[in-house]
């Protein structure tokens, strides 16, 4: 179904005279029907793989075959039908997938009739069944603004199936999803492979997806360094160690972290081969290797410990956030969406809190009320002693602008600014026109704090959700806002930049001493100490400080 053979995409900056490779000699095949993932750290060359393979990025060099469609050859009219026949594409951000302002089921009748002139009773029939097998008819008449993040990710998933095209490709489908609503989505990605012969190809820093799966691809700086058959995915406890590693076509692998490191190799590497035939690797300058061991994983955290809040907690603090009564109700057509109930809560200055819930909890509808950016239903807001359910549109985006920084899932930048010129709009919108006022060598930090600073001349759409995210975190942080919101920050990034991502944040808290709220669905990132509140069905389930487990 889908042949890659020396896939080469290197991207021109023309400003800068740069080339830079975003993958670098890709070789794959995919089967018809099979449920293939790609997994790699950010910056890994996915998101450039699968717009190759949607039709929406043009290659360097190489070939790439998709149903029998050699890509490097479409005009761009063949292009635009290949798009349309071959190919349903779910975005990590689902909402670029919906039209938000309808029913489910009428996203799923437009899916169905984009190739079509009318929409038969066998197309309505179709769409029923879809709903039903995958699981979301109960959300049939919900507008698709008013869906969790999950729920919206596995509509999204039915439109793609509705339009009856070969090929489903899916970007990062669960880097927003807890574990249950995760299951969910591979279950159900799961069910389209075998129930509908749609060929499903998954990109993700998840390693949850290394489970479940027909097949896996591991890549690493743009090239595949390791196919793992479903044999294949069980954690190794004893010696001797085996690594399974890909020979590409120019007959290069890559060696694994563990033996590069323990092996101390550098520039250079020594084969040798004795009268058997076995080879070694050896570092050429006979440097002595590490010691190996077997470590035990990082214990994850199964659940949160909270101590209850003490009732002095608030005692001769600095009260600079608080609600009473607050509550949020979407009213679409079909019933009302109880988002918030009854949100009693009091934040002080300085504070580092959590904000943690399953996918559909209230969390981003919590975060978005407070900052104004969506109306409550009923209640009250106090900011900075500032009544702020009393504030018109305007003063409430006045208010943003002076005292919040705000990340929210999908990132804040505008998209026909590059990273740095989005810096400039905080100047713009405050009447100061002249770049010399700006402080760049601060931004320069922050960009190289957030491991960004490669990028400060990109477009939003030119960049990964994961270089997107990050952005988005140093310009929040420039000229240091009062108040800090972060919905989801670390959700589309690999674990080892989650680490360092929060591990950041916690360090310009410590130095800045500012508010900061932060919902996660990822509780492992919490550290002992931490104020955490749960939202469980709109309502403050607990809030409490966090213990270690026993």
């Amino acid at each position: 179904m889908i042949e890659c053979f020396d896939l080469i995409k290197i991207y021109e900056d023309e400003q800068r005279q740069l080339r830079i490779p975003a993958l670098r000699g890709c070789d794959f095949q995919v089967k018809k029907g099979e449920l293939v993932t790609f997994i790699g750290p950010s910056g890994s060359g996915k998101t450039t793989l699968i717009n190759i393979l949607a039709g929406q990025e043009t290659i360097s060099s190489g070939t790439v075959k998709v149903d029998g469609i050699n890509l490097e050859k479409l005009s761009i009219r063949d292009l635009s039908s290949y798009r349309l026949k071959k190919i349903s594409l779910v975005d990590q951000f689902p909402e670029r997938n919906l039209f938000l302002n309808v029913k489910v089921k009428e996203n799923l009748s437009l899916y169905s009739t984009l190739d079509k002139k009318d929409l038969t009773p066998t197309i309505e029939q179709r769409n029923k069944r879809i709903m039903n097998d995958l699981g979301i008819d109960h959300l049939t008449s919900r507008l698709a603004k008013t869906l969790a993040g999950g729920e919206m990710i596995r509509v999204a998933i039915a439109c793609a199936i509705a339009k009856k095209a070969p090929v489903l490709l899916c970007d990062e489908p669960t880097g927003q999803l807890d574990g249950e609503n995760t299951k969910k989505v591979k279950d159900m990605l799961s069910k389209v492979s075998e129930k509908y012969h749609t060929t499903v190809i998954v990109v993700t820093h998840d390693l949850r997806f290394l489970e479940g799966v027909d097949k896996t691809y591991i890549i690493r700086d743009g090239r595949v360094s390791a196919i793992l058959e479903k044999e294949d995915k069980t954690d190794q406890t004893e010696f001797p160690l085996k690594f399974k590693r890909h020979i590409d076509s120019s007959k290069s692998i890559r060696i694994p972290e563990l033996i590069y490191k323990t092996l101390k190799f550098e520039d250079n590497v020594q084969l040798e081969m004795n009268e058997e035939s076995q080879v070694t690797l050896k570092h050429p300058n006979n440097i002595v290797p590490e010691k190996v061991t077997l470590e035990e994983k990082t214990k994850l955290r199964r659940e949160l410990i909270l101590e209850n809040l003490q009732n002095d907690y608030h005692k001769e603090q600095d009260i600079i956030i608080e609600t009473k009564n607050l509550s949020k109700t979407y009213r679409p057509l079909g019933g009302d969406v109880q988002a918030l109930s009854d949100i009693n809560l009091s934040v002080h200055s300085g504070e580092f809190i959590f904000i943690v819930g399953p996918s559909g909890s209230g969390k981003s509808t919590l975060l978005k009320v407070l900052t104004g950016l969506e109306g409550e239903s009923k209640g009250e807001i106090f900011l900075l002693n500032e009544h702020f359910t009393q504030f018109s549109d305007n003063e409430k985006a006045y208010f943003r602008r002076n005292h919040f920084g705000i990340v929210m899932q999908h990132g804040n930048l505008h998209p026909f600014l590059t990273v740095e010129e989005n810096l400039y709009l905080k100047d713009v919108f405050a009447f100061k026109q002249k770049k010399t006022q700006l402080n760049k060598d601060n931004f320069s930090k922050l960009l190289t704090l957030f491991h960004i600073l490669h990028r400060q001349n990109s477009f939003p759409s030119e960049i990964s959700a994961g270089e997107l995210q990050r952005a988005s975190l140093a310009v929040s942080f420039y000229k240091s806002p009062k108040i800090f919101v972060f919905d989801e920050p670390t959700a589309n990034l690999d674990s080892d930049l989650a680490k360092l991502v929060i591990q950041n944040l916690f360090q310009l808290h410590r130095d800045q001493k500012k508010t900061i709220l932060l919902s996660t669905h990822d509780i492992n990132l919490i550290q002992k100490g931490m104020r955490v509140i749960e939202l469980v069905d709109g309502k403050i389930n607990r809030d409490g400080i966090l213990k270690e487990e026993n």
